[in-house]
């Protein structure tokens, strides 16, 4: 793994973390978490997951996900993901995240998303 693994941004006050694989797996789980955790102890309580690259996600990974969602809840934040792969996507679907998650196209959506809801 590499350090440009992952890279983010902040437009206003959402961080746009990007993701920069087509696996990710319980190998990238530990510091997609602290990189997470850094943002709330930053104050950061706007994130959008960028999963534009990624085609495939395993359970390890989803958890880190599903955690950091109830976490940024907590403090009133939400959490926005950009998944546009069709096989991903499906996987989403399967397990019923859908029904949890914020998902959008594009991360321009996510974020004009965030404009119109605060």
């Amino acid at each position: 793994m590499h350090q440009d693994d992952f890279s983010f941004e902040i437009i206003n006050d959402v961080v746009v973390e990007k993701i920069h694989f087509t696996r990710a797996t319980q190998k990238e789980s530990n510091i997609f978490k602290g990189r997470l955790d850094k943002y709330l102890l930053l104050k950061y309580y706007k994130i959008i997951i960028d999963l534009s690259e990624c085609s495939f996600i395993d359970s390890t990974f989803l958890g880190v996900m599903v955690v950091s969602l109830k976490k940024v809840f907590e403090k009133g934040g939400e959490i926005k993901f950009v998944i546009n792969n069709d096989a991903l996507m499906k996987t989403i679907k399967d397990i019923k995240l859908d029904r949890v998650f914020n998902i959008y196209q594009t991360a321009g959506d996510a974020l004009k998303s965030f404009e119109d809801h605060f």
